[in-house]
């Protein structure tokens, strides 16, 4: 399976989630909006249309959720049993000092995920590829369909060619999580979260997308 299109269902909600998910693809972009901060915390509390988040160091950040803007997706538990070929999928890993025990015509770095998450099918094409990410100084974030797996590694492919793919090995011990397209009903008070927001002049915070993890999850983006 070498190409897949996003789902014609939610284009435009998905085309504006790709957009902000997109770090570092590599081509300026200047008709993009800036990058938005990350936000990761739990929220303490509900005023209006304004959730106040409290983060892992204390801060307490107001963010508003604006209509038509913020798009909401749920985390929920998932099983690595249900990773097949063709899977589109997420993952947060970091690169390791060997190369992956999938063979192809060309060698890739194997990299240790921190998290798997498996996408509904609805979001396919969503952020597809390879980019820097911001969980640790030297994570990446890959996206895109299962194209190999031997054991518990997984060939991420985002691209026609060997070199547009990134070999992820998924640790029993990591989460691996379901990510499917929500509403604003996902907002509760204690639930965890992670935003991403774009700050206005007079300081204030407004969601572009929200991560919301269900029944205690806490995404680990």
């Amino acid at each position: 399976m070498k190409t897949h299109a996003a789902c014609r269902a939610g284009l435009r909600v998905l085309v504006a989630l790709a957009a902000a998910l997109a770090l570092d693809a590599g081509v300026a972009d200047p008709a993009r909006a800036p990058e938005p901060d990350h936000i990761r915390g739990q929220i303490a509390k509900i005023e209006g249309p304004t959730i106040v988040v409290k983060t892992a160091d204390g801060k307490m950040i107001n963010i508003d959720l604006v209509d038509n803007v913020t798009t909401y997706i749920s985390l929920s538990k998932g099983s690595f049993t249900d990773v097949d070929f063709g899977t589109y999928v997420g993952a947060v890993a970091v690169r390791l000092d060997e190369f992956s025990p999938i063979v192809r015509d060309s060698l890739s770095w194997l990299h240790k995920g921190f998290e798997l998450r498996i996408i509904d099918e609805e979001l396919r094409g969503i952020a597809l590829g390879h980019r820097k990410w911001d969980l640790t100084p030297d994570s990446i974030m890959a996206h895109g369909w299962v194209d190999d797996i031997e054991i518990r590694v997984l060939s991420i492919k985002w691209g026609p060619t060997d070199q547009e793919e990134t070999d992820v090995e998924v640790p029993r011990n990591v989460p691996v999580l379901k990510m499917s397209l929500a509403d604003r009903s996902v907002i509760k008070p204690g639930v965890h979260v992670f935003a991403g927001a774009q700050k206005s002049g007079d300081g204030k915070y407004a969601a572009g997308f929200i991560f919301v993890g269900k029944d205690g999850i806490v995404p680990p983006l």
